[in-house]
C-alpha cells in the first residue's frame, strides 16, 4: 500500500522544481507584476500560480498507478486546469495589454466548467446549481482575498491542511494531500518577502481545487463547512470591499495601501472620502501601521482560527 506521504512529498518537490521553472520563463518573457508594497516597487514574475497545475496532474497519475483508476481524479483535473488557464490569460495582461478576453468571457468561461462538473458529480439533480456557485464562489473568494505577499497562499495553504483533515476518510484524501504539497510548493517562492506572484492562475486552482474535492466526496455536511472555512474571504468581499469601495473592489484603481519610510504598511489617504478597506486594512485601522509580514501573520491566524472554530462547531453538533 503506498504511503499517504507519497502523495504530499512527490507533489511538494514537483511544484517547488516548477515553480522556479515557471517563474524565469515568465520573467523572460515580460509577465511580471510590481510588489507596490514595498518601497523599491521591484518587479517579480507573475503567474506562478500555474505551476501547481504540474504536481496536481502527477498526483492525479500516481494515484490512478499505484492505488486504482478513478474517472473524478480525471475530471478534477480537467476542471481546475480549465480555471487555471483562463486565471492565467489575466496574469498575462502586463505583457499581451489588450489581447486578453473580457471579464465576462472568463466569467462565462468559469461558469461553464464549474456546471459541468457539478452535473457530473452531484450528489442529485438539485445540487448541480448550488455545487456550480459552490466551486466558482471558493474560486472567487480564493482569488479576492489577496494584495500582500503570503496572503492568498498562505491562507490557501491553511485551507487546504483543513480541508485535507476533513476529507481524511474519503477516496479523495491522497488528492487532497497533494494539493497541499502543490500549495506548500508554491508558498517557499511567495512567503514574505516574496520572490514570485501567484496571479489569478494560482487563486483559482487551489480555490477550485477544494470545492472539487469536497464535491467528490458526496458528502454534502462537508461542503457546508469547507464554505464556512471561507468566511473571513466573505468578509473581506462583501463586509468591506463591496461596502467600502464598490466601484473599485479589486483595489486596481489606485495603491491599495501606503508604504512608510520604515516600510511598514499603513491605510492611504483617501481625501476627503472615508477610507476603502479590505481585510488587511481593517487590521491597520485596529492595530495602526504594521509590517507586510505581520499583517499578513495575522490573517493567517485568523483563518486558522475560523478553520478551528467551525470543525469544533460540527463535532459539537454531531454533523461530521
Amino acid at each position: 500500500m503506498t504511503p499517504p506521504v507519497v502523495f504530499f512529498m512527490i507533489p511538494f518537490f514537483v511544484s517547488a522544481l516548477t515553480v522556479v521553472s515557471v517563474s524565469k520563463r515568465n520573467m523572460k518573457a515580460g509577465i511580471v507584476g510590481r510588489d507596490v508594497n514595498k518601497l523599491d516597487g521591484r518587479m517579480l514574475p507573475e503567474g506562478a500560480g500555474i505551476a501547481m497545475l504540474a504536481p496536481l496532474w502527477t498526483a492525479i497519475f500516481l494515484f490512478n498507478a499505484l492505488l486504482y483508476f478513478e474517472l473524478g481524479t480525471i475530471a478534477l483535473g480537467l476542471a481546475v486546469s480549465g480555471l487555471c488557464l483562463v486565471g492565467f490569460l489575466d496574469d498575462r495582461k502586463q505583457k499581451f495589454k489588450g489581447k486578453t478576453i473580457s471579464w465576462r468571457k472568463r466569467a462565462s468561461i468559469i461558469g461553464l466548467i464549474c456546471l459541468i462538473f457539478a452535473y457530473m458529480y452531484a450528489p442529485s439533480p438539485v445540487w448541480i446549481i448550488p455545487f456550480t456557485f459552490f466551486i466558482a464562489g471558493l474560486a472567487s473568494f480564493e482569488n479576492t482575498f489577496a494584495g500582500l505577499n503570503g496572503w492568498e497562499i498562505g491562507s490557501g495553504l491553511i485551507i487546504s491542511c483543513f480541508a485535507a483533515f476533513i476529507l481524511a476518510n474519503s477516496w479523495v484524501f491522497p488528492i487532497a494531500l497533494a494539493l497541499v504539497g502543490a500549495i506548500a510548493g508554491l508558498f517557499l517562492y511567495n512567503a514574505f518577502p516574496a520572490r514570485v506572484l501567484p496571479g489569478d492562475s494560482g487563486t483559482l486552482l487551489i480555490g477550485s481545487s477544494i470545492a472539487g474535492l469536497v464535491i467528490l466526496s458526496q458528502r454534502i455536511e462537508l461542503a457546508f463547512l469547507a464554505a464556512l472555512f471561507f468566511v473571513p474571504h466573505a468578509i473581506d468581499f462583501f463586509g468591506l470591499k463591496l461596502l467600502t469601495n464598490p466601484h473599485d473592489v479589486s483595489q486596481s484603481g489606485k495603491m491599495p495601501y501606503a508604504v512608510l519610510d520604515d516600510g511598514r504598511l499603513s491605510i492611504p489617504k483617501n481625501g476627503n472620502k472615508r477610507p476603502c478597506y479590505d481585510f488587511a486594512k481593517m487590521l491597520l485601522k485596529i492595530f495602526g501601521p504594521m509590517p507586510e509580514w505581520l499583517v499578513v501573520a495575522v490573517i493567517w491566524v485568523a483563518v486558522a482560527a475560523n478553520c478551528i472554530f467551525w470543525i469544533l462547531a460540527f463535532q459539537y453538533l454531531q454533523v461530521i
